[in-house]
């Protein structure tokens, strides 16, 4: 099984065709992405699965705070 989105897939989600515009859409939705060399947007397709999962972890919180 492939890891990556193939164009098409990138495209159902962005609705873009070129690269920074899906690059910004992406962003906007909080999947990771890269450009390629060939200018080509590169999205895991793990990342897509559980889009939630890949925001940061709320931090520690203090005893204190909770008076």
């Amino acid at each position: 099984m492939k890891t990556e989105l193939i164009p098409e897939g990138i495209y159902d989600i962005t609705h873009y065709r070129r690269a920074h515009e899906q690059l910004r859409a992406l962003k906007e939705l909080g999947i990771p992405a890269r450009r390629r060399h060939d200018n080509t947007v590169c999205v895991l397709r793990m990342h897509t699965m559980a889009p939630t999962a890949n925001l940061a972890a709320p931090g520690p919180t203090l005893k204190s705070s909770g008076k």
